[in-house]
């Protein structure tokens, strides 16, 4: 039988919550620098010392609202591979699911934008390591025996192909037709990965 939590717990995790999602919402609309944390600690109808408590300042916050994001797309990206019983396919599958995340904007927003000045580059490092970069490194192995990518490490083929995903969605960021955008960049990325899986 679980143990079932008390209700001092479920308070904490409930504001929290709250917390992290009015912060999103802040961060997509006013960028890192100028969001507000008393905005959100107004917005939020909480003390400004429960804001402290769970995420110690804004910064603190950000990558709190990041690493769930992130989590997130680990999910998702999971999710369309685990359809795929064949690692090529399974590849391709996570990396369109990716793509697609990237239309959305709050996504591209946090994860993608205001993380670069946000935090700092090792802090992005960990959440990825452990998240996509780390997901993606999962399906290197079995591709690089059958012969994929002759010639190169899982290290830096994952940091090509994981460079290659990020830049595409944040030239989404400046699209003026993120539809026709996403299939011609979709296409860029097949093509140019089509030649490196043979010598």
């Amino acid at each position: 039988m679980s143990k079932r939590r008390g209700a001092n717990k479920e308070n904490l995790e409930e504001t929290r919550r709250i917390f992290l999602e009015i912060a999103l919402q802040e961060f997509c609309k006013e960028g890192y620098a100028n969001a507000s944390t008393s905005r959100i600690v107004e917005k939020s109808g909480m003390a400004r010392g429960s804001l402290y408590y769970h995420f110690g300042d804004k910064h603190g916050l950000f990558r709190a609202v990041y690493e769930e994001m992130m989590d997130r797309a680990m999910k998702t990206v999971s999710a369309a591979m685990e359809n795929n019983k064949d690692p090529w396919d399974a590849f391709i599958a996570g990396s369109d699911s990716y793509l697609d995340l990237c239309m959305n904007e709050d996504f591209r927003k946090i994860t993608l934008i205001e993380s670069q000045s946000a935090i700092t580059f090792q802090e992005r490092l960990e959440v990825h390591e452990r998240t996509l970069l780390g997901k993606l490194k999962t399906i290197l192995p079995p591709l690089m025996d059958k012969g994929y990518f002759p010639g190169h490490t899982i290290e830096t083929i994952a940091v090509f192909i994981f460079g290659i995903l990020g830049e595409i969605g944040r030239t989404f960021d400046l699209s003026k037709n993120i539809q026709t955008d996403r299939k011609i960049f979709g296409k860029a990325f097949a093509d140019s990965l089509s030649q490196m899986v043979s010598a």
